[in-house]
């Protein structure tokens, strides 16, 4: 059985401005408690495998502005399957 409810996606970054999703709202959202920072090592967007790059992900403590994307129900599915593929 499907669920029912809206999916709520948080953007901090180069989701904001290119989602690559269908949604149906946009609301200016504030996570507390976490914060923009370089704190992931990439060797697929930055570096390479033997010298991975810094990428921005969210760190503890701080506060982070963004973009909450309400995606419907039946988009949920496949926009879950695009973001773990994304990101």
């Amino acid at each position: 059985m499907a669920d029912s409810h809206d999916l709520w996606i948080f953007a901090y970054g180069s989701l904001m401005w290119r989602p690559g999703f269908p949604f149906e709202e946009t609301v200016h959202a504030k996570l507390t408690g976490w914060r923009r920072s370089f704190c992931i090592y990439s060797r697929y967007h930055r570096g390479s495998p033997c010298r991975p790059g810094l990428v921005l992900g969210l760190d503890r403590g701080g506060v982070c502005e963004g973009i909450a994307f309400r995606v419907s129900p039946k988009a949920a599915h496949e926009t879950l399957e695009y973001l773990r593929e994304r990101e």
